[in-house]
């Protein structure tokens, strides 16, 4: 069982860096999370856990004492006579007898503090404090960012610039700047700051992420949508320059679809045969102008144009066949085809397709395949699973 609060930090952060959904995720994970506690029945205690998703859960935390067991403040954490708890996890070093609860992601004892099963190491529990609800923390000596200890050399000048996630938490002291935990040189310590999207600025630079932006003139500089900005005369993706023809007429379409008036581009790259006026998003990896259908910022030139169709988890469809990205179904059949609710999988009247390829149910014994095999696998049609 993962480490919560770790593990939806990175989680978020990960999706915050490269995918625009984050949001839904973040949505997603608040649902399923709920209604968590520990149980005593006899001499056993477990953890309960209870989500709309899978139900009800017990899990046996192994060695504990239930005559002496109880939940602290925040039940995540727990102790009895001998150990301190999280969720089923024994913390290592704690100290049942002195042991409290911050909140449902941070614990400390006189000597150790903990992020969940974690120990935060060099941290001091006489004087560590959580700042907000995390993910940064102090003593009287540093400052930490989750379990990571920042190693700040000047306490007196660290400042924290965003304390919720704007793409990215940003810090700074007098010779560092501090992005997600990890320490890197800045040029100028005052003007240094937070402008959003990924990036930041000084009176000197331009930093996106833990990169510094070559040749971007700080002064103009501003970042438009995540991970795109610009400055006076140029335009940028991360920290790479962009090849743009047009700059006065350039435009973000999506993630990675962009425009000037001359060009279409996929990621930086020329969308051959794009007409630029017509050119419009289907989805994040397919896209049409008035001839033509891309995937991928490439041309796909048997589709149908007309009557061309995205359906959803990668399947489309035109009047004469159905594909799995930007690969014709062999065999499949347009007019029937469909996802069906609740379902990755595609149908038609022929049978179903998982990631492209015909599943042969009827030759593979239900009971060999496993759960994992159902969502990560398809069966090749040669007797295998791939």
């Amino acid at each position: 069982m993962p480490n919560f609060k770790t593990d939806k930090t990175t989680i978020i952060m990960n999706i915050k860096t490269i995918n625009p959904f984050y949001i839904l995720a973040l949505i997603a994970i608040s649902i399923l999370t709920s209604c968590n506690s520990h149980e005593i029945d006899g001499d056993k205690v477990y953890y309960v856990r209870w989500n709309e998703g899978s139900g009800k859960s017990n899990a046996l935390i192994q060695g504990a004492d239930a005559e002496t067991f109880k939940e602290l403040e925040h039940s995540e954490y727990a102790v009895d006579k001998n150990y301190v708890y999280y969720v089923v996890w024994k913390l290592k070093h704690a100290n049942p007898k002195t042991f409290t609860s911050i909140s449902n992601y941070y614990g400390k004892d006189n000597k150790h503090v903990y992020q969940g099963n974690h120990q935060i190491d060099g941290a001091d529990g006489k004087t560590f404090v959580v700042i907000k609800e995390g993910p940064y923390s102090k003593d009287n000596k540093d400052y930490y960012f989750d379990t990571i200890s920042l190693k700040v050399k000047d306490l007196k000048t660290f400042r924290i610039l965003n304390e919720s996630s704007d793409f990215g938490y940003w810090a700074k002291d007098k010779g560092y700047y501090y992005f997600c935990g990890r320490k890197h040189p800045l040029a100028d310590y005052k003007t240094f700051k937070n402008i959003g999207n990924g990036y930041a600025k000084d009176k000197l630079q331009v930093y996106f992420g833990e990169s510094v932006v070559i040749d971007a003139d700080a002064n103009t500089f501003k970042a438009t949508q995540y991970s795109y900005g610009q400055d006076k005369s140029s335009r940028y993706y991360g920290a790479k320059k962009l090849n743009i023809k047009d700059p006065s007429s350039y435009e973000v379409l999506n993630f990675l679809y962009t425009k000037d008036k001359i060009n279409v581009y996929w990621n930086d790259t020329i969308v051959e045969n794009a007409d630029a006026k017509t050119f419009q998003i289907i989805n994040w990896t397919w896209s049409k102008d008035k001839k033509s259908i891309f995937h991928r910022g490439k041309l796909v030139p048997y589709a149908d144009r007309l009557t061309f169709k995205y359906l959803n988890y990668d399947y489309a469809i035109d009047k004469n066949n159905v594909y799995y990205k930007e690969k014709i179904i062999k065999g499949a059949d347009a007019k029937s085809f469909k996802i069906p609710e609740g379902s990755e999988d595609g149908k038609d009247k022929y049978g179903r397709y998982r990631y492209g390829e015909r599943i042969y149910w009827k030759s593979i014994p239900w009971r060999l395949i496993t759960r994992k095999t159902r969502h990560n696998s398809h069966y090749n049609g040669f007797g295998h699973w791939v």
